[in-house]
């Protein structure tokens, strides 16, 4: 049987404000995101480190409702 103990990301995304906490806008009204482009961010890299498996509540189809 095979423990899940190990923990990562599965996506992640960023999005962009002034200094007046003004998010940049998509032409609808909502945030637009943006990912890292192909290159390498050490500090991501150590992001899930400390995390522990337990530390996690899984999604259920139904929480997004």
């Amino acid at each position: 049987m095979n423990e899940y103990n190990n923990v990562s990301v599965c996506n992640i995304t960023f999005y962009k404000f002034d200094d007046d906490g003004n998010e940049l806008l998509n032409e609808d009204g909502t945030i637009k995101e943006f990912d890292l482009k192909s290159t390498r961010f050490k500090p991501l890299e150590y992001l899930c480190e400390d995390l522990d498996a337990d530390d996690l509540e899984e999604i259920k189809e139904n929480d997004n409702e």
